[in-house]
C-alpha cells in the first residue's frame, strides 16, 4: 500500500454513486480517525460546477490547482474512499477550507 492521505489531501477516485464514470477529485474530510486509517477516508466531492451552493477552492489550493479551471466543493456529497481506489494525487488545500467543509457538511446532518 502506498502513503496514506490526510485531511486536506486531493485525489482522483471513482464516483461510487455514478457506475461506470470517470474518476473524479475528492477532497479528504476524514482520514485518521476512522476505524480503518490509511484504508479509507471520508471525503467531499469537488467540481468544475458553479452551484450557489457549492464552495469554490480558489486561493485555499496549497497544491495541484489546475489554473485553467475552478474547483468548487460540494459539501453535501460525501463517500467513504477506499484507499484502494484511489487513481492519482492531485494536491492539497488549506486546514480552513477542510474545517469550512466538515461545517458545511455536519450542518446537512443537523437540518
Amino acid at each position: 500500500m502506498s502513503s496514506a492521505y490526510e485531511n486536506g489531501a486531493v485525489f482522483w477516485a471513482p464516483d461510487p454513486f455514478r457506475q461506470g464514470s470517470n474518476p473524479r477529485l475528492w477532497l479528504v474530510l476524514v482520514a485518521d480517525s476512522l476505524p480503518y486509517p490509511g484504508q479509507e477516508y471520508i471525503c467531499a466531492a469537488l467540481t468544475t460546477s458553479d452551484l450557489p451552493a457549492n464552495h469554490e477552492v480558489g486561493s485555499d489550493w496549497i497544491s495541484g490547482n489546475d489554473p485553467a479551471k475552478t474547483s468548487y466543493c460540494s459539501p453535501w456529497v460525501v463517500a467513504t474512499i477506499k484507499h484502494r481506489a484511489i487513481v492519482n494525487p492531485q494536491g492539497e488545500v488549506t486546514t480552513g477550507f477542510v474545517d469550512q467543509m466538515i461545517a458545511e457538511c455536519e450542518a446537512y446532518f443537523d437540518s
